[in-house]
C-alpha cells in the first residue's frame, strides 16, 4: 500500500501502465490486490469467488485505464470497480457463503511453544473479529473495512461507496457500536461455555 509514500511513485507506476509497460502493472497489481481481495471476500464470502472478483476487476481497471481521470486515487477507483463486480457477483451467484473464515490448516511445525500461543491468540480473534463482522449490514462491513483496514478517509469511501460522507459517517459510528456489542456478546457466551 502506499500509506507514508509519495503519490508521484504511484502515478509513474500508472503512467507506466497507461503506456502499456509490464512494471506498471506489476506494481499496480502488487500494491492493491491485498485489499481488494479483502473487500471482494467481506462481499462473496469465499475465496474462490473473491479471486475471481479481484481479478476481473483489474481487469476492467486495466482495459479502462486511458479513461481514469486521475480526480481521485488510482486506489479508490480501483476499489469502487472491486466493489460493485463483487456485488455483481454476488448477486449473480445466489449462494449462501460456506464459511465466516478459512482455517490456516496445519502450517508448519512450530517448536516455540510462545510462537504457538501468540499464533493462537491472533488466531481466535482474527475468529472473532470475522464473526463480528459478518453480524453487520453489508454497507457497515464494507465502510469499516475500508477505513480500518484500507485507511481510506471518509471522502475516499464516500467516492467507492457512491454514498454521501455524512451517511458514511453515520454508518462507521453505527458499525463501531455494533462490532463492539457484538464482541462483548460473543466473548461473554464463549466465557460462560469454560465455566
Amino acid at each position: 500500500m502506499l500509506f507514508g509514500k509519495p503519490r508521484k511513485k504511484e502515478d509513474y507506476y500508472l503512467q507506466q501502465a497507461i503506456l502499456g509497460e509490464r512494471e506498471g502493472f506489476e506494481y499496480l497489481v502488487a500494491t492493491y490486490r491485498n485489499l481488494a481481495y479483502t473487500l471482494a471476500f467481506k462481499i462473496c464470502g469465499n475465496s474462490e469467488n473473491a479471486e475471481e472478483v479481484v481479478q476481473d476487476a483489474f481487469m476492467k481497471a486495466f482495459s479502462a485505464l486511458s479513461h481514469f481521470r486521475h480526480a481521485s486515487k488510482f486506489s479508490t477507483w480501483l476499489y469502487k470497480i472491486v466493489y460493485y463486480t463483487a456485488l455483481t457477483k454476488k448477486n449473480n451467484e445466489r449462494h449462501d457463503t460456506t464459511e465466516l473464515y478459512e482455517e490456516s490448516g496445519a502450517s508448519a511445525y512450530i517448536l516455540d511453544e510462545k510462537n504457538e500461543f501468540n499464533n493462537l491468540v491472533v488466531a481466535d480473534r482474527k475468529k472473532y473479529l470475522t464473526l463480528a463482522l459478518e453480524k453487520l449490514a453489508e454497507e457497515e462491513r464494507m465502510v469499516i473495512t475500508l477505513h480500518y483496514l484500507g485507511e481510506k478517509s471518509i471522502s475516499e469511501i464516500a467516492e467507492i461507496l457512491d454514498i454521501g460522507k455524512s451517511a458514511i459517517k453515520m454508518k462507521l459510528m453505527r458499525g463501531r457500536k455494533k462490532l463492539e456489542k457484538t464482541l462483548k456478546d460473543l466473548l461473554n457466551d464463549e466465557l460462560r461455555d469454560l465455566l
